[in-house]
């Protein structure tokens, strides 16, 4: 079975049988790609503690006959002070979302990544205004649209709530993170 070495950003994990969870990662070197963890819902879980959502993380995969397996995982950055505020929850969770849903598995985009992980940076390390987070949120979804070939037209990004229509549109589907903004406001 060959292996490869990425370096990537976890954007979520799903349960998969009994012990198991797939887990959608955003490298810079394959773009997205879903890789199976085995025995990482158990509490003893040496690779559990490594993907967690919003972690930069170096990994190895082995390739697989349906899935891929996560065969090792380190840390690198894991943006602790995204957990500690909602807003930046919230922030964090949009992008890991349109980004998921945006892009097919493996298809590379250094950009987008970069994208993803200044964004996270700006999160973990920044405090916002009502203002500010809005206008983040904005500027990275105007970037990631226009990343993708989705360049929304000046009316549109001028006009809040055109240029969510338009990202809905994109998507195909409400995104679920979309009714926590409403909270924040």
């Amino acid at each position: 079975m060959a292996s490869y070495q990425a370096q990537g950003i976890v954007l979520k994990q799903t349960d998969h049988q009994e012990n198991d969870q797939l887990f959608t990662i955003y490298t810079q070197q394959l773009g997205k790609v879903i890789a199976l963890g085995r025995g990482t819902k158990k509490i003893n879980s040496k690779l559990n503690s490594h993907l967690q959502p919003w972690s930069v993380v170096n990994l190895l995969i082995a390739k697989g006959k349906n899935y891929d397996h996560v065969a090792g995982a380190v840390m690198i950055k894991n943006f602790s002070n995204l957990r500690t505020d909602l807003k930046k929850i919230v922030l964090a969770s949009f992008a890991l979302e349109v980004i998921d849903k945006l892009t097919k598995t493996e298809e590379a985009d250094d950009k987008i990544f970069n994208l993803l992980l200044k964004y996270l940076f700006v999160l973990d390390t920044n405090d916002f205004s009502q203002v500010d987070w809005q206008l983040i949120k904005k500027a990275f979804t105007v970037k990631l649209l226009t990343l993708l070939g989705f360049g929304p037209s000046q009316n549109i990004i001028n006009d809040d709530f055109k240029l969510d229509d338009f990202l809905t549109n994109q998507l195909e589907s409400e995104l679920k993170t979309k009714r926590f903004f409403s909270y924040l406001s």
